[in-house]
């Protein structure tokens, strides 16, 4: 049974606090019990989270040691859940040959129907697991077929299984391709401009897209002309579809739909089918033009992190007129760069018209920008840190790397700004591993349109805007050892992010007394 001390341990190692659990369930003695297979499990849980981070011998090594775990969770209480953990963990550590055993027990128990109860999905792809692990890939892939038959729709248990099984065709050096045939659908990033020639015959060669590439999650906005058409497309085809707004829906409407000619009513229609809509509200003194780049990003990243949670890929459809073999209209040209440095696939349609062009954000000295921030703190949330301790580890601190900014000094560590999502990712995870074995350390990341402009006396600058202050919020909550991210961090993050490259952000859930959503960086490497 989970106490409530086995729950808060658990949930701090979901929030991306792995090593405040791991701290927190040493210090109440938990290591070392023997002889309780729901603290057995979860220490199985907490080594396995730090086995998968790590490469080599020490993963081996860390792997065998969260078998052990599960293994003795499985002893105490037969279930397949902790059995299945143990074997694929012994498989890692390089145990062939306890990999197996523990898998045939699985499925002995699969067989007598005397496991723990779970949904038909997860008893099915347990059973598939196990039989991968027995050196049964044909009939694996049968138990997968059958499981996935049992719950066609359920998108996230399905990648979990694929995840799973990735590891262990990769461990077996066998070729992993045959699970590309029960991936989720893909997932779509779409924009183009506001006025376009033909839509009858856009929407074919839209609809043929779409089925080519089998897409089944739609991220963009709503302006008139491509937008909506590909919006409509998307739901005419059932795939889920996600709006982003720069604003909210009544000035975007106005805006972005009925000044380029739209149907306020197709507009709506639309808005009403969606499976979400996000308007931006926390940039309402923002420049439009940034605003819209701000949402752009989530878009993008809302794709590219759907797709990375879907175990499946993510495609980007432009239609915009074409010039000299790329779009013609700004923002749609930006887009497409953008996409394109990523390496993932990419469609760009003709749109057979002049596009009107669209207001860049203004280059001047102290003009608005979008930027991105890290706070670091050294206390913990609840923490009074001596104050000559702070100081003596703020002077180790390692210099950061690509400030667009000075350094802004707290009584408790510094806020730092950066002009890209990438930049700002690539410091936090190194001066969180820098800075975590002297302490506690807390870190929060944002993006957001800030002003920068010479303070009035005593010289350095001020960071002027929402998003300035926005990001104290987030490090209040952010427990030690944790980076969280905002949405808006995130999203551009995944966004610039290659499809080779490995990073790791998991929802943990909204600001409280917003709809912000949190995401913990759990790795990153460029």
């Amino acid at each position: 049974m989970m106490t409530p001390t086995l729950l808060s341990i658990t949930a701090l190692a979901r929030s991306g606090a792995e090593e405040l659990a791991w701290r927190l369930f040493r210090s109440a003695g938990l290591d070392r019990v023997g002889d309780d297979p729901a603290v057995l499990a979860l220490h199985g849980r907490l080594r396995k989270d730090r086995a998968l981070g790590l490469a080599g011998a020490a993963r081996r090594e860390a792997a065998a040691r969260a078998a052990d775990a599960y293994a003795a969770a499985a002893r105490l209480r037969p279930a397949t859940y902790p059995l299945i953990n143990a074997a694929t963990l012994s498989l890692i550590a390089g145990d062939r040959d306890a990999a197996r055993r523990l898998a045939d027990e699985a499925l002995a128990l699969l067989d007598a129907g005397t496991g723990e109860p779970d949904t038909p999905y997860y008893l099915e792809a347990t059973r598939a697991e196990a039989l991968l692990l027995g050196g049964k890939r044909a009939a694996a892939e049968a138990a997968l077929r059958a499981a996935i038959g049992r719950a066609p729709r359920a998108w996230e248990d399905h990648a979990s299984t694929l995840r799973q099984f990735a590891t262990i065709l990769a461990e077996l050096a066998l070729d992993p391709a045959w699970l590309d045939a029960y991936r989720p659908p893909r997932t779509l990033h779409y924009a183009g401009q506001m006025r376009i020639d033909d839509a009858a015959a856009q929407a074919a060669t839209i609809d043929s897209v779409l089925a080519a590439e089998n897409i089944g999650f739609g991220h963009g906005s709503l302006a008139a002309g491509a937008d909506m058409l590909i919006a409509e497309r998307l739901l005419a085809r059932g795939a889920e579809l996600h709006v982003t707004l720069p604003c909210d829906r009544t000035t975007f409407l106005h805006r972005s739909v009925e000044a380029f000619e739209g149907d306020a009513g197709r507009f709506e229609a639309i808005l009403a089918q969606a499976a979400t809509v996000r308007e931006i509200g926390e940039e309402r003194d923002a420049d439009p033009a940034l605003t819209g780049e701000l949402a752009d990003a989530l878009a993008m990243g809302g794709a590219v992190m759907r797709a990375r949670q879907l175990q499946t890929r993510a495609v980007q459809l432009i239609v915009s007129e074409i010039s000299q073999g790329a779009p013609a209209a700004p923002n749609s040209a930006r887009l497409a760069r953008s996409w394109a440095a990523t390496g993932r696939p990419q469609h760009v349609l003709d749109a057979g018209r002049v596009p009107a062009g669209a207001a860049a954000p203004d280059g001047t000295t102290g003009a608005p920008q979008l930027v991105a921030m890290v706070a670091i703190s050294l206390c913990g949330p609840d923490d009074e840190t001596a104050a000559d301790r702070i100081a003596e580890r703020l002077a180790a601190l390692p210099e950061p790397i690509g400030l667009i900014a000075p350094p802004a000094w707290r009584a408790d560590g510094v806020v730092l700004h950066y002009g890209s999502a990438r930049e700002a990712a690539a410091d936090a995870a190194r001066l969180r591993t820098a800075l975590a074995e002297a302490g506690p350390v807390r870190i929060a990341g944002d993006l957001g349109a800030l002003r920068i402009v010479p303070a009035p006396f005593g010289g350095g600058t001020l960071v002027l805007g929402s998003a300035a202050r926005r990001i104290d919020r987030i490090l209040d909550v952010t427990p030690s050892t944790a980076v969280y991210f905002s949405e808006f961090l995130g999203a551009a993050l995944a966004a610039s992010t290659g499809a080779d490259e490995s990073t790791r952000l998991e929802p943990i859930g909204e600001l409280p007394g917003t709809t912000l959503s949190l995401h913990a960086l759990r790795g990153y490497g460029p």
